[in-house]
Formats: C-alpha cells, structure tokens, sequence
C-alpha cells in the first residue's frame, strides 16, 4: 500500500484567531537579550573582536581598536594606486573587460534618453528611504521587542479595476500604535473629493474637502468596530450593521462597537492572512489584510515618528484631457452642449479655453464639477 503523501503546507490561507500583544510577550520570553538588540552587528562584532585582541597582546582596548584600523585590509593599497573600480584598464588582456568596454561604447553612440522608469524609481525610493533609519532624538528610537505588523490596504469596492487582487498600500504599523495613526495615514481619492457645481463660478476657492466634513471612519476586526470618534461631528457607522446583525439571527455573532482611539494593535485580536474591512466616507471601503507580524530588526527603520509607514504603493495611470491628450484631467462636465461625451474630463486650460469666453462668460449648458484623478497619489 502506498504511504500517503506528506503535506508540508497548511491548507488554510489564513491563521487561527490570537492576540498581537501575546505573541508578543511569548517571543520575548523565549528570546535572548541580544536577540532583541537593536544594535548594529558590525558594532556588536567589533567591540568582541577588539576585546579577543586585548586580552591575546595585553593591550588597553582603545589600543585594540588602533591596531586593528591599521592593519586593516583597506590600508593594503597606497593612495597613488588607488583606481576606478568602475574604469576599464587599457592595459587589460582580458576578453571580457574587452567586450564590456565595446558594449559600453555602443551604448553611449545608441541611446536617446537615458533615464530609469519612474515606477522603478517610485519603488526604490519607497524600500530604501527608512531603511536603516535611526532618530536624532533618542526619544523617538523604536523599544526593543516591538512588533512590527506588515498590512496590505485594497482599492475600494466600487473601484472596479484592480479592486480584488491588487493592493493599493503596504504600509508598515508598530504594534504599539494606536488604530487612529493608521487611519489618519492612509489616502484614498475620495477624502480630496469637492463637492458642489462650480460651472458658473470656476475660479471659486472650493471651501472644504470631503475629509474635512465626513470625518467618521471604522476598522473591523474579529466582530468589533473600531469607530474613529475623535471629533463632535463623528458618527457610528457601524450601528446599522449591528441593528441589522440583531435584528434577527444571521450568525455574526455578537457585534461590538468600541472607540479606535482607545486601541493599539498589540490590543487587537486577529487572523494573518484574512481579510477585514476599513471604512470610510460613508460607503468607501477598503479590504485590509494582516499579512505578516515580526519583531523588529536593527537594519528597519527605528524613527517611531516615521511609523506608520508606507512602503509600496500601486502605480496608476492618471485619466488624461478629451482635449489635448496631455494633462491630468481637472474638470469633468455633465450635460455638456460642447462636449462630445457625457462625462467629459477636462484639463484646467481647455476646460476654460472651451466653455468660457475672454470675459470669463459661461458659453453654453453645461454642468461642472472638480474633478480628482486616483493617479495623483503617484
């Protein structure tokens, strides 16, 4: 009979439900002290070295040190034979170095525009900008033993490209922060949206943004909503999903409903790898996925004011003008005599140059509203 076959993964795609803050406590209680070090190792390795080399010659250890920057490896080769790494010998009978020079020169002779991808460079500044980073105020240096939990935050539902296998952030979150620092992190087009018609008055300063007048917010996980209720004009979104849920038995169980400022994540009660909700505007709502949960490492950024912080972000391509073809769309049109569609996206300048006239009369019907490209968080 043939053995059954070993399953070296699990088949669920997400964890059992646990407590941040217990995993926590449980890492540290089975790590060593220099485990949850923050110190840099080639400091940590220097000062061993330079006290073994102490105690075999009997020397002082600012001695040690001395020795050991002079007999360095890099102090081998002398300032007048210092060269270019980067610089091909003339000399050199090697064939590659030979043909890396000959392709270097077609290269340069070929080229037209030699400048790297934006979205290359968008990423690379994104991973590299906090790695490493350290406080200049000792205060603000992250503790040892901080969890540092790894969140993927989805377009929202009514975006309908992209929305279920494309995250929008990936931002990083100490386990000690509250849940309203992530809220007040994360961007999303619909906060920046301008209310109002503005087709007779295009130069009127619109007076609020969306984020401005709905405040109200809720994360939700493991059946508690976490209700942002910092300000007076805030309201429990979540209180008709709970009257709805007790209206009758739907098998969520008993809904919660707690303040998110009184919250940290090591508070929290999750599942990696499972989906949970944030909620904003109203109906705006992003899928938000606990994807990893470490300690923290002395090569991550150790800036607690750069926490939260975002380390990938979704390039968009911005909705570009009917007219031109050029410009980041300014202005869309509702029933719009002049223009051939309905809705018609407009950059600032042929919106004006089309529907107004020197005098900055309204030529036409036509209804106009601010319009906010998703694109412009690139």
């Amino acid at each position: 009979m043939a053995a059954e076959a070993v399953e070296y993964e699990a088949g669920e795609t997400h964890t059992r439900v646990f407590r941040v803050g217990a995993l926590g406590s449980g890492w540290q209680q089975c790590l060593q002290p220099r485990d949850l070090s923050l110190a840099e190792e080639e400091e940590e390795e220097e000062e061993e070295a330079a006290g073994a080399v102490a105690e075999e010659l009997g020397c002082t250890a600012e001695t040690a040190v001395e020795l050991r920057a002079l007999c360095s490896v890099d102090t081998l080769v002398s300032a007048d034979q210092e060269r270019d790494p980067e610089a091909i010998p003339e000399d050199s009978g090697l064939e590659t170095l030979r043909f890396r020079k000959k392709a270097l020169q077609r290269r340069e002779e070929r080229i037209v525009v030699d400048r790297a991808c934006r979205q290359e460079t968008l990423t690379y500044e994104m991973e590299s900008h906090a790695i490493g980073k350290r406080p200049d105020d000792a205060a603000d240096l992250v503790e040892e033993g901080e969890l540092l939990l790894t969140l993927n935050v989805f377009y929202p539902v009514i975006f309908q490209k992209h929305k279920e296998h494309k995250p929008y952030q990936t931002v990083l979150v100490l386990g000690s922060q509250r849940l309203t620092e992530l809220r007040d992190s994360l961007s999303c087009v619909s906060d920046l949206q301008i209310g109002g018609e503005f087709s007779s008055e295009p130069d009127r300063a619109p007076e609020h943004i969306s984020k401005d007048i709905y405040k109200s917010a809720f994360f939700y996980f493991e059946g508690i909503f976490y209700n942002d209720s910092r300000y007076p004009e805030c309201r429990d979104l979540s209180r008709t999903i709970i009257e709805w849920s007790e209206s009758r038995d739907r098998g969520y169980g008993n809904l919660q409903s707690v303040k998110m400022e009184d919250y940290t994540f090591n508070d929290l009660s999750l599942r990696i790898g499972y989906p949970y909700l944030f909620c904003h505007q109203g109906d705006c709502e992003h899928i938000v996925i606990v994807t990893d949960i470490r300690l923290i490492h002395h090569e991550d950024c150790l800036d607690r004011n750069l926490y939260p912080l975002l380390i990938k972000k979704h390039w968009l391509c911005t909705r570009k003008c009917f007219v031109c073809k050029m410009y980041t769309a300014r202005w869309v049109t509702n029933k719009d005599s002049l223009a051939p569609e309905d809705p018609c996206f407009f950059c600032d300048v042929c919106f004006r140059m089309l529907h107004y006239d020197a005098e900055g009369n309204k030529l036409g019907d036509f209804l106009a509203y601010p319009y906010v490209d998703p694109g412009i968080f690139n």
